[in-house]
């Protein structure tokens, strides 16, 4: 359930990174191409609206359609998902002008160095790349600005998926599985638990599903992260995403981060398998890029070269597609599903 308090709180705590960049707030020209459900109505018109800016907004998240209307709308801030409109803009430098943008924000999983460079290369050193982590639930969102934190980024990422700082309306601390606060303890892992007023309101006729997750005080996302030496926070995984192998947890995230590196695979997801020896194992499922075939023999080096050998795979399946939402997540669940004796014979 949420309330317009949520809502608006929330857009106005958007409302002020979207006018990044821009001599007048009412300059902002927002454009996301996610499908409606992604916090389009309750977030992202409403910012637009608090600003006096102007919204686009388009059907599905197709790369040339994306890059066509920032160039003709004169798009300053992106809601992405992921900037799939870089390779379009890349390919078509003189078709596509996508200079006026100057914020994308993105989540899921941090963007390669390279990627982030070439985008400024189109756009401009002024554009701005934010990561968020957030959930419906809890809509004001971890921010991680790449110049701002620019030395830890090309550092880290894409293997390490750094969310940064809480919203200044988002209140948020780490705690262990006994509830005990974990902020003087970095480099531990914990669940990430939330206070604010962009905080739901409560499950719809679920009393106890309700109570389950406020407890203590706290609304507890289910995301598992940790802090850094210097107070940033990173993202590992979702906890029904870990994968517990060997006495090991093994984040799918960083699984999938490594994989998305081989120059011959589009698409990855990292599951957890049932595995007689292993409990869980640690099972990749690849989409080639067009054009281009992959062995499992390649990949599988590929990641022992770049991983520790418990989070190395155990088995590489290529695939012509993976199971998505409409507006690109993947579906591990369906994953899981289908595949739950691929280690039974």
């Amino acid at each position: 359930m949420l309330s317009h308090h949520y809502s608006y709180f929330g857009a106005y705590s958007f409302a002020l990174p979207f006018s990044r960049g821009l001599r007048f707030e009412s300059g902002l020209v927002l454009g996301t191409f996610l499908p409606i459900v992604y916090h389009i109505g309750d977030q992202l018109m409403l910012s637009t609206f608090l600003t006096g800016g102007t919204m686009v907004l388009g059907r599905r998240p197709d790369a040339q359609q994306i890059a066509e209307a920032i160039t003709r709308e004169s798009v300053t801030a992106l809601w992405a998902g992921s900037p799939a409109m870089v390779d379009v803009l890349s390919a078509n430098p003189v078709r596509y002008d996508p200079r006026s943008l100057r914020v994308l924000v993105y989540g899921w999983a941090a963007l390669p160095p390279g990627t982030v460079a070439q985008l400024k290369r189109l756009c401009g050193e002024e554009l701005q790349p934010m990561e968020i982590l957030g959930q419906t639930e809890a809509i004001a969102c971890h921010r991680f600005w790449v110049d701002q934190w620019r030395d830890t980024f090309l550092r880290t990422a894409p293997e390490q998926n750094y969310v940064g700082l809480s919203s200044p309306v988002l209140a948020a601390k780490i705690v262990d599985e006994q509830g005990h606060d974990l902020t003087d303890k970095p480099g531990t892992p914990g669940e990430v638990v939330y206070r604010s007023p962009v905080v739901t309101a409560g499950y719809y006729r679920n009393e106890a599903a309700t109570k389950e997750a406020f407890r203590d005080g706290w609304f507890h996302s289910r995301d598992s992260c940790r802090d850094d030496a210097d107070g940033l926070r990173v993202m590992l995984d979702r906890y029904k995403d870990i994968v517990k192998t060997g006495g090991e947890n093994v984040s799918s995230l960083r699984v999938e981060s490594v994989l998305h590196q081989h120059p011959a695979v589009a698409k990855a997801a990292v599951v957890g398998l049932p595995h007689e020896r292993w409990g869980e194992a640690v099972t990749a499922f690849v989409v080639p890029t067009d054009g281009q075939t992959v062995t499992e023999e390649e990949v599988t080096e590929f990641c022992r070269s770049r991983l520790a050998g418990f989070e190395t795979p155990k088995r590489i399946v290529v695939t012509d597609a993976l199971p998505e939402t409409v507006g690109g997540k993947v579906l591990k669940y369906k994953i899981r599903a289908e595949h739950q004796t691929l280690y039974h014979g």
